[in-house]
């Protein structure tokens, strides 16, 4: 008998559903109708420490919540190079948005979702869906969650999935009160909206890729740099 016929003759007579094709299964296996007896002969050949776990399974199947979902999201973000700022109001985005892109030595056209037109931007400030031709992007979110550093996107009018993607810089005005604490999480967010959006995406830092000689590129399939302004609750 080879080992999968063995697997296959514990698996059998373990389910009361040994046959003639399985020759001395409760021999070979230790096994046999008893039930309760042979469960119990099998746990006292575990360690002790793996026969208190299956005596006792402990319900709790998620991480620990950490004490401050807040500071564990910028560590997450952080993590995966996702630059972080706190900003105290929304009325304060315009001028972090300007400041940043000063900082960081950007140049080019800025398209700001819909979202976001009641805020005083500049001018020459585009608003809509992504042409292409710009090279940042200032979008908000749904929700953000503390244990991966994800940040979840809806797909609508006033949040075009492609300022999320085609630009090479993508800022994201994001609200402490939209942090959640795992990524089942999100979808209790999304339930709770007007209407369902047609797409969610998640996305954890700048886009990369390992492809070409297992080196890291970022930027390869979408923004280079992700920076987050996290705006204080309320």
């Amino acid at each position: 008998m080879n080992a999968r016929e063995s697997i296959l003759c514990r698996v059998r007579a373990a389910c009361g559903r040994a046959s003639e094709t399985t020759p001395n299964v409760a021999t070979s296996t230790d096994l046999s109708s008893g039930g309760i007896q042979n469960r119990a002969r099998l746990l006292a050949e575990f360690p002790e420490s793996v026969r208190q776990r299956l005596s006792n399974p402990q319900p709790m199947t998620q991480p620990k919540k950490p004490e401050r979902s807040t500071d564990e999201l910028i560590r997450q973000m952080e993590a995966v190079q996702i630059s972080v700022v706190r900003l105290q109001s929304t009325a304060d985005v315009v001028a972090a948005v300007d400041w940043y892109l000063q900082d960081q030595g950007i140049e080019g056209e800025l398209t700001v979702a819909p979202s976001l037109n009641a805020l005083e931007w500049s001018a020459q400030t585009r608003f809509g869906p992504a042409s292409g031709k710009e090279s940042t992007s200032v979008t908000t979110a749904v929700a953000a969650v503390a244990e991966t550093g994800s940040i979840a996107f809806a797909s609508d009018e006033q949040t075009p999935t492609t300022l999320n993607f085609l630009p090479e810089n993508h800022i994201v005005v994001l609200h402490e009160s939209q942090i959640v604490e795992r990524i089942e999480d999100v979808w209790t967010q999304i339930r709770s909206m007007p209407a369902i959006p047609r797409a969610v995406n998640l996305v954890t830092g700048p886009s990369r890729t390992g492809d070409i000689e297992q080196t890291i590129e970022i930027g390869a399939h979408g923004p280079k740099r992700m920076h987050v302004m996290l705006v204080a609750a309320n």
